[in-house]
């Protein structure tokens, strides 16, 4: 500000420190200092990234503990099966017209645009550890638990209006969930969002618009 007369920033998201796993600053002295590139070779960065980020309000000090970065490995390898599922089942679907959408189908994106409505206030508001949070438990619990399951069915169906309405509903959900997660963790959501079957995709997911 005293040299450009310019104001170098709007807003300042402060985060608590990185503490050891019994709640104790790091310190060499200690030795107890965890590496984070330790825990990226082991569990993946991505892990890492949405795993000290979900559920950790701003300014709160977080006690490193290697279980809670094992779990979001298990959500990165969530996502990458739900994926591979998706454009296993969508690789032949006709994406060039949105089909007429079962009842169940709609309601789904009708929830689904519920989230992004609500994850986008919690991203303004600068409330990431609760959008992180909220993306995590929809694409466990709804998406991949219970609106996969249900559409394996569907898939089989020899009625295609059940079956191109499964097919739309389960690729347009994934890629939301996709570009939703990509703040959190953008290098899994990039990889698949590069294999799947869109029409007018991107270049890459970090230039896609937010949904």
């Amino acid at each position: 500000l005293y040299i450009t007369k310019k104001i170098p920033f709007k807003n300042v998201y402060l985060h608590g420190l990185v503490l050891d796993t019994q709640g104790n600053k790091m310190s060499k002295s200690r030795g107890n200092v965890i590496n984070p590139l330790d825990i990226t070779d082991k569990y993946g960065t991505d892990a890492f990234r949405i795993g000290i980020i979900a559920g950790n309000t701003p300014g709160t000090s977080l006690p490193l503990d290697e279980n809670r970065i094992r779990g979001h490995r298990n959500f990165a390898n969530k996502i990458w099966n739900a994926g591979r599922f998706v454009i296993i089942n969508t690789s032949g679907a006709n994406i060039k017209k949105k089909p007429i959408l079962q009842k169940r189908d709609a309601a789904y994106l009708a929830e689904l645009n519920k989230l992004v409505a609500e994850v986008t206030k919690d991203m303004d508001d600068f409330k990431f550890y609760i959008a992180a949070e909220k993306l995590y438990h929809y694409f466990w619990h709804t998406f991949a638990d219970k609106i996969i399951e249900e559409k394996k069915e569907s898939l089989k169906s020899e009625d295609l209006k059940i079956k191109s309405s499964a097919e739309w509903t389960l690729l347009e959900i994934y890629t939301i969930c996709l570009q939703l997660l990509h703040p959190f963790m953008p290098f899994i959501t990039e990889e698949i969002y590069q294999k799947l079957p869109l029409k007018n995709k991107k270049k890459c997911l970090m230039i896609e618009n937010w949904p």
